[in-house]
């Protein structure tokens, strides 16, 4: 009985990290998007229209490669 009961909470544990790692993964992701400089969102909309967001996105991601490259 001890035996079950510590391989349930092991279980339960298990699924605590994994929610929490999700839950934090979407949460950095989110911070991301609220982070960005008005102005940078105002010359994208401007610029690309509907497709804006994943422009710049895609702007995000080139200076981020780029800031690691520099790092390196």
């Amino acid at each position: 009985m001890q035996r079950l009961i510590t391989i349930l909470s092991m279980r339960t544990i298990i699924m605590i990290n994994f929610f929490n790692f999700f839950n934090k993964l979407y949460r950095d992701s989110s911070d991301k998007k609220l982070d960005h400089n008005k102005d940078l969102v105002k010359y994208f909309k401007s610029e690309f229209g509907k497709e804006w967001e994943i422009e710049l996105d895609k702007y995000l991601i080139k200076i981020e490669n780029d800031i690691n490259k520099k790092a390196a």
